[in-house]
C-alpha cells in the first residue's frame, strides 16, 4: 500500500482531497514540533491486523511444538539471541510469542517492541563480561531506617 504524505496545514485547509486520498493510499500527516499523524480507511486497518493475528497464532504454535525451529528464527531475525544462554533464548521465544498474541488481539504492538527492546539488552549485558559480572553481584542492603512520607 502506497503512503502519500502531505502536511497538516493541508488537512486542515483541504480536508475533502484528503480524505479522497484515502482510498487509494494511506495518508501521513507531518506536523511540525510534533510526531506525524497516519490515516487510513478502517477496513484497511483491519484487514492489516487480521493476517497479523494469523501470524501470532501460527508463531506461537511453532514455538510450543518445535522450539528449536522457532529458536532458529530467532537467531536469523535478532542476531543479538547468540549472547543469550539456551534457557533465555527459549523463555525470550515464549514470551515473545505471547506478547505478539495478546498485542494481536487488542491491537496494541506498543508491548511487542517493548518486549523486544529488553531482551535486546539483556543480551548486550550477556554479552560485555564485566558487566554480567557486576550485575551478578549480591546487592548489599543498608538499612537507614524508616522512610519519611513524602510532603507536598
Amino acid at each position: 500500500m502506497p503512503v502519500i504524505e502531505r502536511t497538516f496545514s493541508d488537512f486542515l485547509r483541504h480536508p475533502n482531497e484528503v480524505v479522497a486520498e484515502l482510498d487509494e493510499h494511506d495518508v501521513v500527516l507531518r506536523r511540525r514540533n510534533a510526531p506525524a499523524l497516519r490515516l487510513c480507511r478502517a477496513d484497511r486497518d483491519v484487514a492489516r491486523s487480521e493476517p497479523f493475528d494469523a501470524l501470532a497464532r501460527l508463531l506461537r504454535n511453532l514455538a510450543m511444538h518445535s522450539p528449536g525451529s522457532i529458536s532458529a528464527a530467532l537467531s536469523d531475525a535478532y542476531p543479538w539471541v547468540a549472547y543469550l544462554p539456551c534457557e533465555e533464548c527459549e523463555l525470550f521465544a515464549e514470551e515473545l510469542t505471547q506478547e505478539l498474541l495478546a498485542a494481536a488481539s487488542v491491537g496494541n504492538y506498543a508491548p511487542v517492541a517493548q518486549l523486544v527492546r529488553e531482551w535486546q539488552s539483556t543480551a548486550e549485558v550477556y554479552a560485555d563480561p564485566e558487566l554480567l559480572r557486576r550485575l551478578s553481584e549480591p546487592i548489599e542492603v543498608t538499612h537507614g531506617g524508616p522512610v519519611p512520607y513524602p510532603t507536598g
